[in-house]
């Protein structure tokens, strides 16, 4: 968990966009990443800690492409 924690802090930063990182956002990130997590845990019938973050940086990564070009 914290290294998807901190994967929220870095691509929130490195996108200039520090807004992320209020409730609203962390809370769907964190409902996000449960969602992940189960979904690999009923496809592996295990939890693959490596694939949950890998998908979980992919999902942040177009999360915020959307917000930025929503805002611009």
């Amino acid at each position: 968990r914290a290294n998807y924690k901190q994967a929220i802090v870095d691509y929130c930063l490195e996108a200039g966009m520090k807004n992320l990182l209020e409730a609203d956002f962390i809370v769907e990130a964190n409902d996000q990443f449960h969602l992940l997590s189960e979904k690999i845990k009923n496809r592996e019938g295990k939890l693959n800690s490596q694939r949950i973050l890998f998908e979980f940086k992919e999902w942040l990564q177009k999360e915020i492409k959307k917000r930025k070009s929503n805002i611009e």
